[in-house]
């Protein structure tokens, strides 16, 4: 019986009655990416306010311009190639892709004639938005693909927004001098867990050359695929940036008693939990990145690390509150500033967003460049002629989810 004549909760039991046990990297990656059933393979909504959790592009689009602006700053770092290529990884139905290219394409002429931009996503649903975007962008060609099958990248930058969080986690538990697997097995027809050996010496092999002692008694979760992939985007990328949004910390933090119970969390309509075994194939299954790791995979194929910092930190440097200063001089109602002022603002708040890291690495450059020569932006210090934005349709209205009296009112009219 194939997995889309039965729900997946059933051929996953099917499959695990087949073989006694699966690794629990097998049962999330089954649960996210089923080609049919699959949490990230659906046509549901999954992010906003009718779905399960909110990512910075969707909260507003200052996140894609401030980015947009750092795009253009590495293209200028570069030494303005005619072809500069820009490829998001994990692009979802496009939002991030929007907000930049709208963005860039206020922005300088020879700039913008210069991008190419493409994004990797697996789910062909979420490829429609985007595709349904490339007629009404000027002067840019935007691609796409269906995998993860990185272009060539002469000239550019390599990016991700929550890519790394969603891959599958290989889950262990150490025990005094011994690390052994958590593994997915069934007692009739629930599923439990089993400890036993682990199903790889790669997972040993982890925190060797980390080399980190694990607190007797943590759990913690590995994730083997996400470093191979940064080994690609190394391969890939000839000359230029890779950023990479997440949250996550250094190794050093993430395995440690902070942590003793590891960070895999599960969310379902705005709710979190610790229990990926319910809504299987309805729910998110994430956990924390590990940005060590991430950083000495790309240094074996030639990426340099050049700063790991908070998201707050690293829009603040690009100029996150020229955005929010210009509100006040926009043809606004009161509302609507309180509206876009909020969405901004939660894109640094400490306790959200604004904790996520941002990995910026580089390659191909003929001089170590300082990180205040990265980050930075035209926006710096006030907008001074560049655009501001607003809050569209499309992006979460945070202000009227935190207070819904105000949705129908203007508040204190500007006269």
């Amino acid at each position: 019986m194939s997995p889309n004549k039965i729900n997946l909760e059933q051929h996953l039991k099917m499959r695990i009655q087949d073989l006694g046990r699966i690794t629990f990297a097998e049962f999330m990656e089954t649960c996210l990416y089923d080609p049919d059933l699959g949490y990230y393979n659906s046509d549901a909504d999954r992010i906003g306010t009718s779905g399960d959790y909110y990512t910075a592009p969707s909260t507003h689009p200052g996140f894609g311009a401030t980015i947009a602006l750092q795009l253009k700053t590495m293209w200028e770092i570069l030494g303005c190639p005619k072809t500069f290529t820009i490829v998001e990884g994990g692009g979802n139905k496009g939002r991030l892709a929007i907000d930049i290219l709208t963005y860039l394409s206020l922005l300088d002429d020879e700039f913008i004639s210069s991008v190419e931009y493409w994004v990797l996503e697996t789910n062909r649903r979420a490829l429609i938005d985007v595709k349904s975007f490339v007629s009404n962008t000027a002067n840019t060609d935007l691609s796409w693909e269906i995998n993860t099958d990185i272009p060539p990248i002469e000239n550019g930058v390599f990016i991700s927004n929550e890519l790394f969080d969603a891959y599958p986690r290989h889950r262990l538990q150490n025990f005094p001098n011994e690390l052994q697997e958590i593994y997915v097995s069934l007692n009739n027809t629930d599923f439990v867990e089993i400890i036993d050996e682990p199903s790889s010496l790669e997972l040993i092999q982890h925190f060797e050359d980390l080399q980190i002692t694990l607190p007797s008694g943590a759990k913690v979760e590995v994730d083997l695929q996400g470093p191979k992939f940064m080994e690609k985007i190394g391969e890939s990328l000839q000359t230029g940036f890779v950023i990479t949004i997440d949250y996550g910390y250094p190794a050093e933090t993430l395995y440690s008693r902070k942590y003793m119970n590891g960070t895999l969390f599960c969310y379902y309509e705005h709710t979190s939990s610790t229990n990926p075994y319910i809504r299987i194939g309805k729910q998110d299954i994430t956990a924390h990145v590990d940005f060590s790791t991430l950083a000495t995979s790309g240094e074996r194929q030639g990426l340099r690390m050049e700063t790991l910092m908070t998201q707050q930190r690293y829009l603040k440097k690009l100029g996150i509150q020229a955005f929010i200063d210009a509100l006040r001089g926009a043809d606004l109602t009161e509302k609507q500033i309180l509206e876009n002022r909020m969405g901004l603002l939660e894109l640094t708040k400490p306790s959200g967003f604004g904790s996520f890291g941002v990995l910026i690495q580089s390659k191909g450059l003929e001089q170590p460049i300082g990180i205040d020569e990265i980050v930075i932006s035209d926006a710096r210090g006030g907008l001074k002629g560049l655009p501001g934005v607003t809050l569209s349709e499309d992006h979460v209205p945070i202000f009227q989810g935190k207070y819904p009296q105000y949705e129908n009112l203007d508040l204190w009219p500007i006269k």
